[in-house]
């Protein structure tokens, strides 16, 4: 895995976010021509990170951004300046998600990809947390399969 954390603070997020995209770019170009060409998406990892980074980010085109625990992401997407100034933003959420916060995640503004579902009762309490939220849009979901048969 290819990480650009070092080279944002000595070039900035812009040139960093060129140089991921140019690399992704690459990649598909060598893909097997039999496969769909689906445009891959990038999912910047904004934890730890200022909301001023992810405005920044936002200003040289990326749209999507991915927290892992629960409270920091709805910080930080709730910020009114990410609000206002990043009215396309699109946020996963890529931690374990534990049952006590799934209301606190379906409040998030902008959800747009749980990643991902590990059981059928947090995969229930999800939908019908969503449901609850009336949100016309519907919540992309990651499931994680166990087909080691191994224990977790």
């Amino acid at each position: 895995m290819w990480r650009a954390g070092s080279m944002s603070a000595e070039l900035g997020v812009g040139c960093a976010l060129r140089a991921v995209n140019e690399r992704v770019q690459q990649a598909v170009a060598r893909r097997p021509r039999d496969l769909p060409a689906i445009q891959p998406r990038l999912v910047a990892v904004s934890k730890t990170k200022p909301a001023d980074m992810v405005i920044e980010a936002y200003g040289h085109g990326q749209r999507t951004f991915g927290e892992n625990y629960v409270q920091e992401l709805l910080e930080k997407a709730s910020n009114p300046k990410i609000l206002s100034l990043c009215p396309e933003i699109k946020w996963h959420f890529i931690g374990h998600l534990q049952k006590q916060n799934v209301n606190k995640l379906m409040a998030v503004p902008n959800l747009f990809m749980l990643e991902t579902v590990d059981s059928v009762k947090l995969a229930d309490k999800v939908n019908s947390s969503w449901q609850r939220k009336g949100s016309p849009e519907r919540l992309k979901v990651m499931v994680q399969i166990n087909t080691s048969g191994e224990e977790s």
